[in-house]
């Protein structure tokens, strides 16, 4: 079961890999992102933010999907961390069973290379392809935030697109 799939532009890091592992209770985590197979730099990094006892997996894009869609999966509490909304839309249209994504969230996102997007929240910076992302994932009716850690406030993600618009 996913636990949570989380949007974050840095990934994995000691937030992501010890307190939600914390308040979500998994014992995996999955890195769907295609520019990382590439990077073993950035996968020792990353292998160095994961908590002892939680097992992480680094895959692209279509293997995270093979994983996320093995029946062996589904017994087993993962958090996904991908990069952005449209790969977060990509894992949720290649489940078998996007019910077993509890719940959405996004993190950073956008923040790095900010030239054709606008301001979402202060963590949150999206473009035209994003905006149309995150529209398709709040169709899949999935508690959806932007929240930092678990004891951060949220912001709900409908609310945010909303405003958004109203602002255009």
């Amino acid at each position: 079961m996913i636990k949570m799939m989380r949007i974050d532009d840095r990934l994995l890091h000691g937030q992501v890999a010890f307190v939600w592992k914390n308040h979500l209770g998994i014992s995996r985590i999955v890195v769907a992102n295609d520019a990382l197979i590439n990077d073993p730099m950035q996968q020792v990094t990353m292998k160095m933010a994961v908590p002892e006892g939680v097992k992480l997996l680094i895959r692209s894009m279509d293997d995270a999907l093979h994983i996320l869609n093995d029946e062996r999966g589904k017994a087993l509490e993962m958090l996904v961390v991908v990069k952005d909304p449209c790969d977060a839309l990509k894992i949720m249209k290649g489940l078998k069973d996007p019910g077993q994504v509890e719940h959405l969230n996004i993190g950073n996102s956008g923040r790095i290379n900010r030239e054709d997007r606008k301001v979402l929240t202060k963590e949150v910076y999206i473009n035209e392809e994003e905006v149309q992302a995150l529209k398709e994932l709040l169709a899949y009716q999935i508690p959806f935030e932007i929240q930092m850690t678990p004891t951060s406030s949220k912001i709900n993600v409908k609310d945010a697109l909303d405003k958004f618009e109203q602002e255009g």
